[in-house]
């Protein structure tokens, strides 16, 4: 498959909800595509539609109207069991709210998306647990892999949620506001994460954020307004 060839894109995209009164429209005309490994943010004021659209993206919601492709395939009327499989060996999430399950060490939480994948041959599973071990070294995390979420603090639970997003090598790792529940030391140190994992191991990123130093580190920005792309720039 040529590189050229964007990981995702939108065609005519549009969403919109029926509240019973009125249709409510969400989102109307979105036209764009990711390349590989390029870093994406998306920005916009409360209301522009910014988590809809990265829903859509990572198949979490599905359009009204439009075509989404993925690696150059149509994915926005596949059934939910095809884009579950789809989401587990393809894309990673990082959300604002960490999702960690509390019942599990951070170790665990992160080798969840690898045990829904349901490999479980021995040889397999050893890799999976020096791939989680890697990752939360690489977020400083090492020493706490046999904690608990309760016992970890908020930056510290949001890096075992970006290592969990990156522990299958996902080609498409989708944030929203990956920084917005942590104080500046944190949030900075997130971002450099962010930043040093797309470059090490080309992932495509992007990521819808509030924060303009967050978003002026992407190689390109998307700002929408009332359910449109009103500028789109390389920078």
């Amino acid at each position: 498959m040529s590189n050229a060839q964007p990981i995702i894109e939108m065609r005519g995209i549009g969403k919109t909800i029926d509240s019973g009164s009125h249709v409510v429209e969400i989102l109307r005309d979105i036209d764009f595509a990711v390349p590989r490994g390029q870093f994406v943010s998306i920005m916009g004021p409360s209301g522009s539609g910014k988590s809809t659209l990265l829903g859509l993206l990572g198949g979490l919601d599905t359009p009204s109207t439009g075509t989404l492709l993925f690696e150059g395939d149509e994915i926005q009327d596949l059934d939910e069991d095809a884009m579950a499989l789809l989401r587990g060996r393809k894309i990673g999430f990082i959300f604002q709210s960490c999702q960690l399950v509390p019942t599990l060490t951070a170790e665990e939480n992160v080798l969840l998306p690898l045990e829904l994948a349901g490999n479980g041959r021995l040889d397999a599973r050893r890799f999976d647990a020096r791939r989680a071990a890697e990752l939360l070294d690489q977020v400083g995390l090492a020493d706490r892999r046999d904690h608990y979420p309760v016992q970890l603090s908020g930056g510290e639970q949001q890096r075992v949620a970006l290592a969990r997003a990156f522990v299958n090598s996902p080609p498409l790792v989708l944030a929203d506001e990956p920084t917005g529940n942590l104080d500046s030391v944190n949030g900075r140190r997130v971002l450099e994460m962010l930043t040093e994992l797309n470059r090490r191991q080309g992932t495509t990123l992007v990521l819808v954020t509030h924060n303009r130093e967050l978003a002026h580190q992407a190689g390109r920005l998307i700002c929408l307004r009332d359910g449109r792309i009103v500028s789109d720039e390389s920078r």
